[in-house]
């Protein structure tokens, strides 16, 4: 079955869009929606270029095979003698393309949103927000890893899912961690102009997450464009340049301390963390919920914001059917007569559970009867 496509204007899905013939990425109903798009998509639009310089690359050992087994045992290796692991040219160029170009969807959708700070907060006054950006400058959205829009994403972290499992099966797997599961996928872009994220460590208060997977996807990517992740060690520092197609693995712990250099150039990544059984077992029993630090709460926001969407859509659905079988069951006499026997009654409800009407149809017959 064909891939439904989505036309970045109007949003009309169909297998048969237009694409953007300068970056391939976007796509559109009709030559009027991609005029009318311009505007919001001119910015981030670059034409498809050459996969990054071999120079680029060259900097970390890699694996001598791209099989699973050779790919986990290199990824331990890595892991146990340098707390980082680097593996260049995971896929074949077109199918990091693909990746590319979900992510670009995602991006001109307008589903980003401004990073959090730990503790999942966001200020309100602009002075707060101007020291936010400065610490952290980069949008972001959240993906389960199941969703048909972007299925080149979705192969992506199930190949990662699959890779770490093989690491933790590995004797010795993964520094003795167990591996429970993983955080939601973060796709995120730094929009340029000097954006980037100051100094940090993603998990310094044992909040459950092990292993820190990052897949870059830019194009072409050279020193002017600034973006580096450096990784602080004791004495000295290891830069990694975001290049399309290469993935990063390392420690979530204080072992990494890093940061990402100002990007002067719209820089694209996906992150992925993945949890111990047993530190996440302790997390969830000595933190309260304000303490569990910015990843815990923000799923669990939104979580909780899914769940009330739900629900409400749930209460609106009921209350219609009610309403439409009160008026179905009830003649114009008889909503008179209840009318007359609820309008001075304290407790309007107890008069109806008193009749045997059942409590999932009084808050709509109640509506009823003020209206008469």
């Amino acid at each position: 079955m064909a891939t439904l496509l989505s036309c970045a204007s109007c949003s009309l899905e169909k297998t048969n869009l237009l694409k953007c013939s300068r970056c391939k990425s976007v796509f559109y109903c009709s030559k009027e929606c991609q005029k009318l798009h311009w505007k919001a998509h001119k910015p981030i639009c670059q034409p498809i270029q050459k996969l990054p310089t071999p120079n680029l690359k060259l900097k970390f050992p890699q694996p001598p095979k791209k099989d699973s087994q050779s790919l986990a045992a290199f990824v331990c290796s890595s892991l146990k003698e340098k707390y980082i692991s680097v593996i260049d040219d995971l896929f074949g160029d077109e199918e990091a393309i693909n990746i590319l170009e979900d992510v670009k969807k995602l991006h001109t959708s307008g589903i980003f949103q401004e990073g959090q700070l730990s503790g999942g907060k966001t200020a309100s006054d602009n002075e707060q927000k101007f020291i936010e950006k400065r610490i952290r400058g980069d949008e972001i959205t959240w993906l389960e890893g199941n969703e048909k829009h972007v299925p080149n994403i979705v192969k992506l972290i199930e190949f990662v899912d699959s890779l770490v499992i093989s690491c933790s099966e590995l004797p010795g797997g993964l520094n003795g961690y167990q591996i429970e599961g993983r955080a939601k996928a973060m796709v995120a872009c730094y929009p340029g102009n000097g954006t980037g994220y100051t100094r940090h460590v993603d998990n310094p208060d044992g909040d459950g997450r092990c292993l820190t997977v990052i897949y870059y996807l830019n194009q072409g990517w050279g020193e002017d464009k600034g973006g580096k992740l450096r990784i602080y060690r004791e004495k000295h520092h290891i830069d990694v340049e975001p290049v399309l197609n290469r993935l990063l693995m390392f420690w979530s712990d204080g072992r990494n301390p890093h940061e990402v250099l100002p990007a002067y150039c719209t820089r694209y990544a996906i992150t992925i963390w993945y949890f111990d059984a047993e530190q996440r077992c302790k997390a969830k029993q000595h933190h309260s919920f304000n303490d569990m630090g910015h990843l815990e709460a923000e799923f669990a926001l939104m979580d909780v914001e899914a769940k009330r969407k739900e629900r409400d859509l749930a209460e609106k659905k009921l209350k219609e059917e009610s309403e439409k079988l009160v008026k179905d069951l009830l003649s114009d006499e008889d909503l008179d007569a209840l009318s007359a026997l609820v309008r001075h009654h304290p407790n309007p409800n107890e008069v109806l559970t008193g009749l045997g009407i059942d409590k999932s149809v009084q808050e709509a017959l109640l509506k009823l009867l003020v209206e008469r």
